[in-house]
């Protein structure tokens, strides 16, 4: 399931057309997506989205119904995480109990990032709707697999077609691309 997840996050993540433009793409090496090794100690730094796994698991409890998942904190559902190769959480597949509207799916997809984060752009797409958020916390956490700070978020619908009344889906990953917000889902 989460092999899905993932392979829809990068076939989705792909945002529309800009109010303003995109902040050029720093140089920034892959990550990689890997699992996330379970074990690990915690670290001061983040303690959500880009946080070192071990960090991040102390802060999350883990779903017992549904192991890897975690639980999403603020609503019901579940939450499922990839780390980069150097063991940082990079992508996190939010899954709602109960579909979500869209302000309250985004509001729960922003809660999990920096404080210092600021809006690049928000789309509405046919099959999704992407957003874009940048923060220097994160650029200085991740470094090398994020020296940007920059990180995508998609809300998607269960059906092809984007509904804002009923997210079923947030992702949220480092992997963007330059140009990426002039393409649809």
């Amino acid at each position: 399931m989460l092999a899905l997840a993932c392979a829809a996050l990068v076939a989705c993540s792909a945002p529309g057309t800009a109010s303003r433009a995109s902040p050029a793409a720093v140089n920034t090496r892959d990550p990689g997506r890997v699992g996330c090794p379970d074990g690990k100690p915690a670290r001061s730094g983040l303690q959500n989205f880009g946080a070192y796994v071990g960090t991040w698991q102390a802060n999350h409890l883990q779903a017992a119904s549904s192991p890897p998942s975690y639980a999403i904190g603020s609503i019901a559902g579940l939450v499922q995480i990839r780390c980069s190769t150097d063991d940082f959480v990079i992508s996190e597949a939010i899954y709602p109990r109960n579909q979500s509207p869209a302000g309250q799916a985004l509001r729960v997809g922003l809660t999990d990032l920096p404080v210092d984060s600021v809006k690049v752009y928000d789309h509405a797409h046919a099959g999704c709707r992407t957003l874009q958020y940048q923060s220097k916390k994160l650029a200085q956490q991740l470094g090398p697999d994020d020296r940007d700070g920059r990180v995508n978020i998609v809300l998607v619908s269960q059906t092809a077609t984007y509904n804002a009344a009923s997210i079923h889906v947030i992702y949220l990953d480092v992997l963007d691309k330059l140009g990426e917000d002039s393409e649809g889902c």
